[in-house]
């Protein structure tokens, strides 16, 4: 006789213990199971040592305005979070300015800072006379809002170079919190004086961070107090959306009342079986990017007015963005030394098109090497899904698949899972609305 595998039975079964997962275990009225692949929780959210140089998958700052969800990650972190004023900037016509761009362009060559005050108040004369027409795109989003000034000197390379596609065929409608609409005084005074738009705009004027450990000290205390039974190193392989079963890599089955996915949208659709042909198609029209990035260590500390991250439009340089986890925490790299992380996007599914030898000829062109300077540490790392694309495609798409995998009793949550863009402490947000959604539901449909 074969042999017969238990099958564990959860009324809540939740599918990775990212911020997402964790959130939505602890805030369930009930007891509930979730499975991770991984190790050790956190997700995307972990963090590592090495070389004596503490790193985060890139940069993850963290933005609390949801005052429930501040009051318990404070609690639950104590004297551990720290609160850190913004400093970032954009490096371009070889010059730092601050961020963001579209309110600060002293500097700047005299061409320039025309073509982005005109270009401003053009657009705004322009939508008072009702003549600009509907927005059909994220660069339409721009143009009408900042002027193509701002449009053609930041804003597009730069969205093109993170995105990997033009502004013109993404959709406008996620990015009015994330991309800051600055007032005419702002435009005015950021061109006049390098002081001029210094108050922060944008969603991540402040932010929070562990003052050690990195930001994997987070979920690692959303977990210890978890009351979930949380797998580790147990990954979803297979789901039977018909009989409420999943199955992972070693051989245990779960069954379940309500799924709760965090996985990235599309590989859940693919990891289901018997998916109807519409849905299936849906998830192949979704994309989004990888992100390689490189963290580099270096001797020396951080300057005083060093940037926690900066921002590169122009195509010379291979990397989008550098930030510096140690210019806002210094206890992040060894005493004396400082740290970054140097970040390129592609295509998911595609390799990285830029060498380590480009990286540190960008570093050094941008004045981040000595030209007789060597790392300490370069260590690469490949985030296989990193940027949505909401492309004119993904509106209908997304819903399709959401409205259902409602019906069959999962809910896909997360910044992959909702297939969004989205913040840290959207995903905790996500999880803890899903737990209420989950706790007033009976389920829509019963296994076969």
């Amino acid at each position: 006789m074969g042999e017969t595998k238990s099958l564990n039975q959860e009324r809540y079964l939740i599918l990775g213990a990212g911020l997402a997962g964790l959130s939505c275990g602890h805030h369930l009225p009930g007891p509930s199971c979730i499975l991770e692949k991984e190790k050790i929780p956190g997700g995307l959210a972990r963090s590592f040592e090495r070389k004596g140089f503490t790193s985060d998958f890139t940069g993850h700052w963290l933005h609390m305005r949801e005052p429930e969800i501040r009051t318990w990650i404070e609690k639950l972190m104590g004297e551990e979070l720290i609160t850190v004023e913004r400093s970032a900037s954009i490096f371009s016509h070889g010059i730092h300015t601050p961020y963001p761009f579209q309110a600060n362009t002293y500097g700047l060559p005299h061409d320039v800072v025309a073509d982005c005050i005109l270009g401003f108040f053009a657009a705004r004369e322009q939508l008072a006379r009702g003549e600009a027409g509907p927005v059909k795109s994220f660069e339409d989003y721009i143009r009408q809002r900042m002027g193509d000034g701002i449009a053609d000197h930041f804003m597009v390379p730069y969205n093109t170079k993170i995105f990997t596609i033009p502004p013109s065929e993404m959709s406008h409608e996620w990015c009015e919190r994330f991309v800051p609409i600055p007032k005419p005084e702002d435009v005015v005074k950021g061109a006049l004086s390098p002081m001029g738009a210094s108050h922060g705009l944008g969603y991540n004027a402040t932010f929070q961070y562990p003052a050690s450990g990195g930001i994997g000290r987070l979920p690692q205390r959303i977990y210890e107090a978890s009351q979930s039974d949380i797998r580790l190193g147990e990954a979803a392989v297979k789901i039977n959306w018909k009989q409420k079963v999943v199955e992972t890599q070693s051989g245990a089955s779960f069954h379940y009342t309500f799924l709760v996915s965090t996985l990235p949208l599309p590989d859940l659709i693919f990891a289901m079986d018997d998916i109807p042909e519409p849905i299936l198609l849906a998830a192949r029209k979704l994309r989004a990017t990888s992100v390689t990035y490189w963290d580099v260590g270096l001797a020396g500390r951080n300057p005083e007015d060093a940037p926690h991250w900066t921002y590169f439009p122009e195509p010379e340089f291979p990397f989008y963005r550098i930030g510096s986890a140690s210019a806002a925490v210094p206890q992040v790299a060894p005493e004396g030394h400082r740290s970054h992380y140097v970040e390129v996007s592609h295509p998911r599914g595609t390799d990285c098109p830029h060498s380590v030898e480009d990286v540190l000829r960008g570093l050094r062109k941008a004045k981040y090497l000595k030209s007789d300077e060597d790392p300490i540490l370069m260590h690469k790392t490949t985030i296989d899904c990193a940027y949505v694309l909401m492309d004119h495609a993904y509106g209908t798409a997304r819903q399709t698949i959401m409205d259902y995998l409602e019906s069959v009793d999962i809910h896909s949550i997360g910044r992959y899972g909702s297939w969004t863009y989205d913040s840290m402490e959207g995903a905790l947000v996500q999880g803890k609305e899903t737990a209420r959604l989950l706790g007033q539901q009976e389920p829509r449909h019963s296994a076969t």
